[in-house]
């Protein structure tokens, strides 16, 4: 059985597994909804009909029913209840099974606390990334507009949503001579490892609120004409290239073919972040790793990582170590074992933190941590703070809302005109931005979006404005909202927009328009209503303003004097 090593898994009543009916992703974001709205969580999605997360058991009654939720399961659930949903349902729920459904079973089971290897260089730098005159070096092309991610930018930071492409190539003996072939066994137990390594991450941060979409190349492995495990790492080009083909991938470049299935999942999954593993059969195989040594690795940033099956000699059942190690790596965290080579001075990650806790030299920092790579650091939950950083997981000002994600959503309001003017139905209309955190060697980009636009009127309740579109649902927006039946008078108008982490706008904008009465131009007094009313004073004092508007160069202009 997989392992639930580092898992937090609370156990029946808090645990659970959901069963969407309908095969529509619309109703798989809809349940995510209701259930957070119920204070719960989804951390592991398994398109579009299995759920598993937290739900709150007072809840249970009323979720049923909606959002598609047509089973909700805090115990041992038979695969073959949900085989009519297919081999993704199924395959959800023995993970479940392995993973949640008794996590202190599961527990018992433990992991194989081995010596293994060293891994080997497993850090790699992205070959494929634009040339950038102005840093003389490649870089990532330059942010969207918006300040959403772009092509390049499929992992920045490690918080919000994450679509994880999970591909086993099958060799067909087509080219190579075919000496591995996936069992089904072998198959769920690597898909059980790497849910194992997600569930690690997600329950050691969870302001990061991580959730990630699995979308399923494991059941049916893709064919390849190669044997990966019998060539050197260096030729991963041949059978990447190859499957990621064979998926409808067409690019001259193979990297390009793993960037655009990434972002396709993010499109299709409606994810912040996107990433591939690649897992290799090596059950036959002597030694576990490639001919030339590698066994597990991944690109800093992206787009992908490589495993083997055996791992070297870390074995299959410790697969969720090396998994949660090359996802560090994937979202911009350093090594920290000696032989890599990285030195402490060395900053990585979207908040460009250094790298004090390596045992390459006299570091600062000597704290365990998945990042020096072994089992133990896994088994007990172990990130040092350098490499927390790395991933985007500080929080400077201690608000509880982590850097990359506490940003500032700014507003602008179109100012009304005429201004004064007779209407006394006023249509106002703006936009909100957010505003990203400012990253010293990355480009600027956001994850949150705006979810509200609000409006006051000379001080009173806030209310709702409209979006432009429809639903306030990406990170910038534009919006509208009517003031209608005004009385004659000044009005100030202030907007502020919440962004999806619930910060406010620091900065307000707004707008003062005075509606004044055509048939009387000219002077005229507004009383201020004496407050309060009624009252015991015999002798009230009133205050109002003395107005006088007129035809001056530019329109209708105002005078007012205090009384």
């Amino acid at each position: 059985a997989a392992s639930a090593a580092g898992s937090t898994a609370v156990g029946p009543g808090h645990d659970a597994l959901l069963v969407l009916a309908p095969a529509d992703s619309s109703f798989t974001r809809e349940a995510i909804q209701l259930i957070e709205t119920v204070g719960g969580h989804i951390t592991h999605v398994f398109p579009p009909h299995i759920l598993i997360g937290t739900v709150p058991a007072a809840a249970e009654s009323d979720l049923l029913g909606q959002g598609g939720i047509v089973r909700i399961a805090r115990d041992v659930v038979d695969p073959a209840s949900v085989e009519s949903y297919g081999a993704t349902a199924v395959a959800g729920v023995q993970v479940w099974n392995a993973l949640f459904a008794h996590p202190d079973k599961s527990a018992e089971a433990g992991i194989q606390e081995l010596n293994p290897a060293e891994l080997v260089d497993d850090a790699l730098e992205p070959p494929d990334l634009p040339f950038d005159p102005s840093r003389g070096e490649p870089s990532i092309a330059a942010q969207t507009e918006d300040f959403t991610p772009s092509y390049y930018q499929t992992s920045d930071y490690m918080i919000g949503d994450i679509a994880v492409g999970i591909i086993l190539p099958e060799s067909d003996g087509s080219g190579d001579p075919s000496t591995e072939d996936w069992t089904g066994e072998e198959r769920q137990l690597v898909y059980s490892e790497i849910v194992a390594a997600c569930n690690w991450w997600a329950t050691r941060e969870p302001r990061a609120q991580l959730r990630f979409f699995y979308d399923d190349h494991f059941s049916n492995p893709v064919t390849t004409r190669y044997e990966p495990i019998n060539h050197p790492h260096s030729d991963q080009g041949l059978w990447i290239g190859d499957v990621m083909g064979k998926l409808g991938y067409t690019a001259s470049s193979y990297f390009t073919r793993v960037r655009d299935y990434n972002n396709d999942l993010r499109q299709t999954y409606g994810t912040d972040w996107a990433f591939t593993i690649f897992v290799v059969d090596s059950s036959n195989d002597g030694d576990n790793y490639f001919s030339d040594g590698y066994f597990a690795y991944a690109y800093l940033g992206g787009p992908f990582m490589v495993m083997t099956y055996g791992n070297n000699g870390y074995g299959p059942n410790n697969m969720d170590a090396v998994t949660a190690h090359e996802i560090g790596h994937i979202f911009l965290a350093l090594d920290q074992y000696s032989s890599a080579r990285q030195p402490c001075t060395r900053r990585s990650g979207y908040l460009s933190v250094e790298n004090q806790n390596s045992l390459y030299g006299g570091c600062s920092s000597n704290e365990p941590s998945i990042m020096r790579g072994q089992v133990w650091p896994y088994s007990q939950g172990a990130v040092d703070p350098y490499a927390r950083g790395q991933i985007g997981w500080a929080d400077v000002n201690a608000n509880g809302v982590l850097d990359p994600i506490d940003t500032d959503p700014q507003v602008h309001l179109n100012a009304h005109t005429p201004n004064p003017t007779e209407e006394t139905t006023l249509v106002y209309s703006g936009s909100a931005v957010d505003i990203p955190w400012d990253s010293p060697t990355r480009p600027d980009v956001t994850i949150n979006t705006i979810v509200r636009v609000e409006y006051r009127v000379n001080g009173g309740e806030w209310q709702w404005a409209t979006a432009a579109d429809g639903a306030f649902d990406g990170a910038s927006e534009e919006f509208t909202f009517t003031l209608r039946n005004l009385d004659y008078g000044r009005y100030n108008i202030e907007v502020r927009a919440v962004n999806s982490a619930g910060k406010v706008s620091t900065i307000y904008a707004s707008d003062s328009v005075l509606v004044y009465d055509p048939s009387q131009v000219g002077p005229f007094s507004v009383l201020t209503p004496y407050q309060p009313d009624p009252t015991s004073t015999r002798q009230p004092t009133y205050t109002g303003v003395a107005r006088n508007v007129y035809q001056g160069a530019e329109g209708m202009m105002l005078m007012e004097t205090a009384a």
